[in-house]
């Protein structure tokens, strides 16, 4: 449904096309009858992850990025581990997300912002989390009080 709005949606009164949504009742489908490991401020790390999965979750939350730190990441494939990580190349490499195959499908990742082109700066950019194929969605935090540094 992403985009669907663009090739030939409904447009609005300023002539811009809509972009189409899913339905109240197809997005409460996601989460139906699912087993969810909610987001946890320092603890929603892959080993958690991978230790809710083993032991059923359907859908886990990695813990909240916020999109400056998540902006700078490229993504490189951490053969020694088997892992997908998301770095910071000016800071020697420094993790900031680390994924796996054994979650592909069923990781949320979640991002804090205080605004919406700041979010899609740092998620929806060529190369970009969102447009990588690592995360099964994302999970957008823009309410809560915890200060951006």
């Amino acid at each position: 449904a992403a985009g669907a709005g663009r090739a030939g949606g409904p447009r609005r009164a300023d002539g811009h096309r809509r972009a189409m949504m899913p339905s109240r009742e197809s997005n409460s489908e996601l989460y139906r009858d699912k087993v969810i490991l909610a987001p946890m401020v320092r603890a929603g790390t892959l080993p958690l992850r991978l230790l809710a999965l083993s032991c059923g979750a359907d859908l886990v939350y990695g813990e909240e990025l916020i999109d400056l730190k998540v902006r700078n990441a490229v993504r490189v494939q951490n053969r020694k581990l088997g892992t997908i990580d998301w770095v910071l190349a000016k800071k020697n490499n420094e993790v900031v997300f680390r994924t796996c195959k054994e979650e592909r499908g069923r990781f949320i990742f979640q991002l804090g912002t205080s605004s919406g082109p700041g979010a899609l700066e740092a998620v929806g950019r060529p190369g970009g989390i969102a447009l990588s194929g690592d995360v099964a969605g994302i999970d957008v935090n823009m309410g809560c009080p915890k200060g951006f540094r």
